[in-house]
């Protein structure tokens, strides 16, 4: 698999999960006394996650013809048109990945401004 198709096929794979590790952090963040210090740069995080997983579902459907099926808990398997291939993570390698996105998320390159919120306490 070549170099864009390989980075497409794991942001398809890791964006969901950081996603879905924000959301379930955010319903934590519900019993903190400060949480609207921490929900308005978790919104922001999450929308911008959306936003990039939908235009890599867009690059990867629309000009690469790549699919991607998940076959095991830590497996997946890919296809074009020309290739095939599966492609299997430790459950240690994933949450490793998706810990390094959430990072470029909240407080890297991929890290956008926020409205603080004031919801009082």
């Amino acid at each position: 698999m070549e170099s864009q198709m390989n980075k497409l096929v794991h942001q398809f794979i890791l964006l969901p999960l950081a996603i879905r590790v924000l959301q379930h952090d955010k319903k934590n963040f519900s019993d903190f006394k400060m949480r609207n210090v921490y929900q308005g740069k978790i919104d922001s995080s999450i929308t911008q996650l959306q936003q990039d997983l939908s235009f890599t579902k867009k690059l990867m459907y629309t000009q690469n013809h790549i699919d991607v099926k998940q076959i095991a808990q830590c497996s997946y398997r890919w296809s074009s048109r020309h290739d095939t291939g599966v492609i299997t993570y430790t459950p240690g390698e994933l949450k490793d990945m998706t810990r390094k996105v959430i990072e470029v998320y909240l407080y890297g390159s991929k890290s956008t401004a926020f409205e603080p919120r004031d919801q009082g306490w």
